[in-house]
């Protein structure tokens, strides 16, 4: 039986992207036995992957008894490093393995199209296929750039039970930075949008988004808006995959709608598609200005430096609302599964 090791430590959507390289490997070795290495804190992801066998979480500050035990008693065929960074290295480093393969970082060329754009802003490679490109030095050619998660029954059963079967049109305010972040009045106005049509709105976030969900939230004056909030992957998964179609920010939730089926309409402001994160789901819609001074900067982290937020604000719920009604009334089914 063949032994592999995926190694992807962060963040929420890179490791969602990881999924048809990880898939394509466990299809090449059906009856190997797959690992995958990730921080603790992104471990519900992989869980959710029908291809991988075994989860082991790793902790920068240590201890890593999981980690310890797996270097020590297995011989790995391959190991295939999707991270590529320092920390990385020193992970497969410890470990014993025939071959060992790695994602090739574009940071050179996405530094020049950010913050060199004159000499050259290109389209650079989307990070699905920079994956593909590490398993293709195992002779596995992925058969799908998109990637593909059925949610756990249970965690299905379970949205199902609190919030009703759908369909809803899923909103994910939330983000990993403020900067990147359509503001709480544009979501506000975009559920009243829905609201007045009588659609079943459904606000989706994480703890992190916790005080921007229920922001957005507690702005509404009625409608039918449900709100979960929480760290619960398997439930969130389930909720998405009831949605119809799901607007975001460019963020992890972002992936992870479209990974679950839902159609994804996603508002990119200091952030560029063009940078490699776009949403890969089957007919998602990028809303963005473009505007010669986006991308700003990598992962839109950083205040405005013309303290406008042009590239956000100059985005009409109205606009927005039209791409969904239009999603949903195209012969898309009416929920996301």
């Amino acid at each position: 039986m063949a032994n592999l090791l995926i190694v992807r430590l962060s963040s929420f959507g890179d490791i969602v992207l990881t999924e048809p390289a990880t898939r394509a490997v466990k299809q090449h070795y059906p009856a190997g036995r797959l690992w995958f290495v990730t921080s603790e804190q992104y471990s519900g992801i992989p869980r959710l992957f029908s291809s991988v066998d075994s989860v082991i979480t790793y902790s920068r500050g240590g201890p890593n008894p999981e980690l310890d035990a797996v270097a020590r008693d297995t011989e790995f065929d391959a190991v295939i490093d999707l991270q590529g960074n320092l920390r990385s290295r020193r992970i497969t480093a410890r470990l014993r393995s025939r071959k060992t393969v790695r994602h090739r970082r574009q940071q050179f060329r996405r530094f020049v199209s950010v913050y060199l754009p004159w000499i050259r802003r290109e389209n650079l490679d989307h990070t699905v296929q920079s994956y593909a490109g590490a398993v293709r030095g195992l002779g596995i050619e992925p058969p799908d750039n998109v990637p593909g998660i059925e949610p756990p029954g249970a965690d299905l059963k379970k949205a199902v039970g609190r919030f009703g079967a759908g369909p809803f049109i899923g909103v994910c305010p939330g983000g990993s930075s403020p900067h990147k972040r359509w503001s709480e009045e544009h979501f506000a106005d975009l559920i009243g949008c829905f609201t007045e049509k009588g659609r079943r709105v459904l606000i989706i976030g994480s703890d992190a988004d916790r005080t921007v969900a229920e922001a957005v939230a507690g702005s509404l004056s009625g409608g039918d808006v449900e709100v979960y909030i929480g760290n619960d992957v398997g439930m969130i998964a389930g909720l998405l995959s009831m949605c119809a179609a799901t607007v975001t920010n460019d963020s992890g939730l972002m992936h992870l709608a479209g990974a679950v089926g839902s159609g994804v309409v996603s508002i990119f402001g200091p952030t560029s598609p063009l940078l490699g994160f776009a949403p890969m789901a089957r007919g998602a819609v990028v809303v963005t200005r473009g505007l010669a001074c986006s991308p700003c900067s990598f992962h839109g982290n950083k205040p405005c430096k013309y303290e406008t937020r042009q590239c956000l604000e100059e985005i009409d719920p109205g606009e927005v609302a039209g791409i969904v009604n239009d999603m949903v009334g195209n012969g898309r089914p009416e929920s996301g599964r």
